[in-house]
């Protein structure tokens, strides 16, 4: 069973995504940055997340007090029910097919391009599981580069009119993330699940091949 250790050390790996984007903020100017406390458009839309992600997030949504935990859940159900049809996998267990198509990739997260977070509190823009975010809640808004090339543009409303060589100077190493995941292999063990499986942060609260029920 899945022990406060075990979430402690997948906190303090995603910590290094959150030291990331601060060490990237260092590289710009004022000015250059538009992110702040209550901006969540980065908040309105699904998107994929690896199993380490979905196992801290639904431990986040378990720590919450019963209340919030209820809207979280109900917000969460509400959004795979109605999206199930165009889900690419398991919709029940909350696991996307491995061996899904692109094009059936693409038509699925067009059809939640609109859904805002369960996690998303309104109308303050708090995340309701900041400590348990996902590492790409931890990194957007600045690029993501990988072996010296750029693999992502920053959001659009920071560095704005900046050269593609600006916006890889202050961009995110997501290699250096990869590294600090090794837990995650102890995780899909315990669950047995394949490591490399991915869910989004709906089916994660939800979906029955990440544990019990939580409410």
């Amino acid at each position: 069973m899945r022990t406060d250790k075990t979430t402690e050390r997948l906190i303090s790996a995603f910590e290094i995504a959150s030291r990331l984007w601060d060490e990237a903020s260092t590289r710009t100017a004022p000015g250059e940055v538009a992110c702040r406390a209550g901006c969540f458009g980065c908040c309105i839309g699904l998107f994929e997340i690896s199993l380490a992600e979905a196992v801290l997030v639904r431990s986040g949504v378990a720590s919450l007090p019963d209340e919030v935990r209820a809207d979280v859940l109900s917000r969460a159900r509400r959004i795979v029910a109605e999206s199930a049809r165009a889900f690419p996998g398991d919709a029940e267990r909350g696991l996307l097919d491995p061996d899904r198509t692109e094009a059936a990739d693409d038509a699925y997260f067009e059809v939640v391009a609109d859904r805002a977070c369960p996690m998303l509190e309104l109308p303050s823009g708090r995340c309701r599981i900041y400590a348990a975010r996902p590492i790409t809640c931890r990194t957007y808004g600045f690029a993501w580069a990988k072996d010296g090339a750029m693999i992502h543009p920053p959001c659009g409303l920071n560095l704005p009119g900046a050269s593609a060589g600006r916006q890889l100077q202050a961009s995110i190493d997501i290699g250096r993330i990869d590294e600090g995941l090794g837990v995650a292999g102890e995780i899909a063990e315990e669950l047995d699940l394949d490591p490399d499986v991915e869910s989004t942060i709906a089916h994660a609260v939800v979906g029955s091949a990440f544990g019990p029920r939580l409410g």
